[in-house]
């Protein structure tokens, strides 16, 4: 059986192989008092409230089969700096190229093997100038804005490996925070912490940009894979430790990554050589994990067990994961659960809930650490992506369960009361 290396989860909300770390907490050294004192509209001061004004744009998603806009399965969202939305169906295997109106402008790619042509895809990543980076298994696919083929980078998984990311830097080396290899010797170290990695796209190998932090591992990871790709595989996942510290990344405009690794509120940014170049706090401390908090995530693993049992599985990939009694828990909760990084370079950080979700309050602050404020968990959410002039877009089922994107406009934050 071929060995699977453990992958390095990232992303807040989950869409990819995500794989537990039986472990035993440390104290990580940023945990707070549990209150937040000093002088208010300040990062170490209590929540500033801000009420986002917004304004609707335009909705797509159809429930007619035969509209461009019935989309089947909407995987990621993206705008360039023309104000386009381009969405990916990775049920199409298509993107499309939506205007400022609301309208069709293009579709790019579709099923199939030519140049061009999609199958398989992981990730599809939009720059801002419209240029495309598809991701596929065995190979990315490079495309200019008009969706012209230019052309495919080729990846053997049991050497490269199947490397996971999801941007890439201005000058389109890729920022990967997951590199599996179907093939790795059982002897073979594996690099400490959570790696990140700069991948280029010209055969060099990938170069390590920083090391996240990790708690430490108490089992091996027992996930394995079976099978090929062209016959179906399938993967046996452990259970996993639930509120491991998520590490999320983002990029600023300047190329410097934003980063969360840790239990206490920390957010790092990191340079282009690697170094840690800043980072913004608050005296928030994580709470203890408890009955009430174990209960209502094992209730969570349990749907969304069952939502991929309904949904089925892509990409030829079987996934059978262990039960939800094998399930084991960290000590505390980390206090941030993700962040995202909107045009203006705004950093939105949001904090878990008081049951572990993703159903916190978010802080809005800048690179420099200036603190605007706080959207209350019953605000304006943070959007699947952002756009210029203040455009937001929302992936979304309606009231029929038709999948929709949905865009708004954020007009201003303006305090409460």
């Amino acid at each position: 059986m071929p060995k699977l290396t453990r992958t390095k989860t990232t992303t807040a909300r989950s869409r990819g192989f995500i794989h537990g770390l039986l472990a035993i907490l440390v104290a990580c050294g940023d945990t707070g008092d549990g209150s937040a004192t000093g002088a208010a509209g300040t990062l170490d001061g209590p929540d500033v409230i801000v009420n986002a004004v917004t304004e609707e744009v335009f909705t797509v998603g159809s429930l007619t089969g035969n509209d461009w806009d019935a989309f089947g399965s909407v995987r990621s969202v993206h705008f360039d700096a023309q104000a386009n939305l381009h969405i990916f169906d990775s049920q199409a295997d298509h993107i499309l190229v939506v205007g400022p109106d609301g309208s069709l402008i293009r579709t790019v790619g579709g099923q199939g093997e030519g140049p061009g042509e999609f199958g398989n895809v992981i990730t599809a990543i939009v720059g801002r100038d419209g240029s495309y980076t598809v991701m596929g298994f065995t190979q990315i696919d490079l495309l200019e804005p008009d969706g012209e083929f230019v052309r495919r980078v080729t990846m053997d998984p049991m050497t490269t490996g199947l490397v996971m990311a999801s941007m890439a830097l201005p000058d389109g080396r890729l920022v990967a925070t997951q590199i599996m290899r179907f093939g790795a010797d059982d002897e073979e170290p594996e690099e400490e912490g959570r790696p990140i990695h700069i991948f280029p796209l010209d055969g060099a190998e990938a170069e390590l940009l920083y090391t996240a932090w990790e708690l430490p591992e108490e089992d091996e990871d027992e996930s394995s894979m079976s099978g090929s790709l062209e016959g179906g595989m399938t993967m046996n996942m452990s259970a996993g430790r639930a509120f491991e510290p998520r590490l999320d990344i983002d990029l600023l405009t300047d190329g410097r990554l934003v980063l969360i690794d840790s239990i206490g509120y920390r957010v790092k940014l990191i340079g282009l050589n690697g170094s840690v170049t800043g980072t913004i706090e608050r005296p928030i401390a994580p709470l203890p994990v408890d009955d009430a908090i174990m209960e209502a995530e094992r209730e969570r693993y349990r749907e969304r067990e069952a939502a991929v049992l309904e949904s089925g599985t892509r990409n030829n990939i079987q996934i059978e994961r262990a039960g939800v009694e094998e399930r084991t828990f960290a000590d505390k909760l980390p206090v941030l659960y993700s962040l995202k990084v909107d045009w203006e370079d705004r950093i939105w950080v949001e904090r878990r809930g008081p049951t572990g979700d993703d159903d916190g309050p978010t802080d809005i602050v800048t690179p420099d650490g200036d603190y605007i404020g706080t959207l209350p968990p019953d605000g304006l959410q943070t959007p699947d992506a952002f756009g210029p002039d203040g455009l937001l877009a929302y992936i979304e089922r309606d009231e029929m369960d038709v999948p929709t994107v949905r865009v708004v406009r954020l007009v201003a934050l303006e305090p409460e009361g």
